[in-house]
């Protein structure tokens, strides 16, 4: 949900959310190519590696990620975190795999890859995707990035130079550099800022040369049968729609604010049963209707993938037509009418004839199809009540506007009298 005291901060938001929380709708693609080398190619020399993961602004321990590789066909990783752990061994053709859950998450999957090979990363780049790296002119060593107009502002990063990769769904940033064995791997990985997402960080910790006469680490209690492995696919926009069970439709919210046509796009990550577990918006004309998109697709339900009949892991990216009047009526409900949505109905803690009489205050909301509140701007009255009138309407229960038995968004008008 957003709120905002003013329209000014309104407009400064969405400007800052478009410049820093989307990718382009421009369909042009950059050069895709990064510092950092893969560690798992043919001929590379073996390592042992150990990485932590963080999660969040205060970066709370979320998991840890360790690996042994000798060649591409023999190796283990093990990863440990709150919300997915694998133990993976590959001997040749023999492999054993044990997995927590049935879903390997988004961000913590292109992590693993990315520490140890970038290529995937940039195959999954699509055109508006965001791409800075040292090979497109956009960062360079000294870990100094301008930016504005005529690179009028300038940071500097303590880890050097960054390279940025903000591939749809699976964006990284490759940073502190360091050498290994001929090569330069980026020790710290953190995920392309999206608006709303929450920060993660990949830090190695440890890499080193392996002995190649170690190899206790490539023993494995069973063999795993190919339809126990996770598998993950791509695909097109067609094929996903093709196998959507449920309806197609987006019911569209009623920003107060914003565009109110244009395009909206979402990266949808399903598991292999076909339920959706993951969406980021990548690109919205107006970007208060991402909540309440985001809750309805992660309801659609989809016939499960496979690769040759075997259970697979899959993503892509829908694209809709974006329309905030479409549904749901033309005109702001009145307080009244609004009120007649609404339970748990409490007025502002305001104290008894501070106001003259007849002062009142005016919020404009907006309600969404599920009947969450997805924005709230001050509208008239004195300033001093926009906080004690928001802080009064987050207690009340909204319920969407039903028409003709279907549930529809619609904005409205509140207004608190003043004891």
């Amino acid at each position: 949900m957003r709120f905002h005291m003013l329209k000014f901060s309104v407009i400064l938001f969405g400007l800052l959310g478009s410049a820093l929380g989307q990718r382009s709708p421009s369909v042009t693609t950059p050069i895709r190519d990064v510092v950092q080398s893969s560690l798992i190619a043919a001929g590379s020399t073996p390592f042992h590696l150990k990485a932590s993961i963080t999660v969040g602004r205060e970066a709370m321990p979320s998991g840890e990620v360790e690996m042994y590789w000798l060649s591409p066909d023999r190796y283990q990783r093990t990863i440990v975190s709150t919300d997915f752990s694998q133990t993976l061994v590959v001997n040749g053709t023999k492999v054993f795999e044990k997995d927590s859950s049935d879903y390997f998450p988004l961000q913590l999957r292109t992590f693993v890859t990315a520490m140890v090979d970038p290529q995937p990363i940039l195959d999954a780049v699509r055109p508006g995707d965001q791409v800075l790296t040292k090979a497109n002119g956009a960062v360079n060593e000294s870990g100094v990035r301008c930016f504005g107009p005529n690179g009028a502002m300038c940071v500097w990063d303590k880890f050097g130079m960054r390279e940025e990769v903000a591939a749809s769904g699976h964006g990284v940033v490759f940073a502190d550099y360091q050498p290994f064995e001929g090569k330069r791997i980026a020790r710290v990985l953190t995920n392309a800022s999206r608006l709303g997402e929450e920060p993660m960080m990949l830090r190695v910790k440890q890499l080193e040369r392996l002995d190649e006469a170690d190899s206790k680490w490539l023993e494995m209690p069973d063999v795993t049968p190919p339809q126990g492995q996770m598998r993950f696919l791509t695909r097109s926009e067609s094929e996903l729609r093709a196998s959507v069970l449920s309806s197609q439709e987006i019911i569209w919210p009623q920003p107060l604010d914003g565009a109110v046509q244009g395009t909206a796009n979402f990266f949808v990550s399903i598991d292999r049963t076909g339920v959706v577990r993951e969406v980021k918006p990548l690109y919205t004309a107006n970007e208060r209707t991402n909540d309440s998109a985001v809750a309805q697709l992660m309801r659609w339900k989809f016939k499960p993938f496979d690769v040759n009949g075997l259970p697979a892991q899959a993503e892509g990216i829908l694209t809709f037509t974006l329309d905030t009047r479409a549904y749901g009526p033309a005109e702001t409900l009145t307080g009244t009418e609004a009120r007649k949505l609404a339970t748990g109905i409490v007025d502002p803690d305001v104290p008894a004839g501070k106001y003259l009489a007849g002062t009142v205050y005016t919020m404009r909301i907006s309600i969404d199809a599920d009947g969450n509140m997805i924005e709230a701007i001050a509208g008239e009255g004195p300033l001093e009540l926009w906080q004690p009138c928001f802080d009064s309407l987050k207690k009340w229960t909204f319920h969407p506007l039903m028409e003709n038995g279907a549930p529809r968004p619609y904005r409205a008008n509140i207004i608190f009298p003043m004891p």
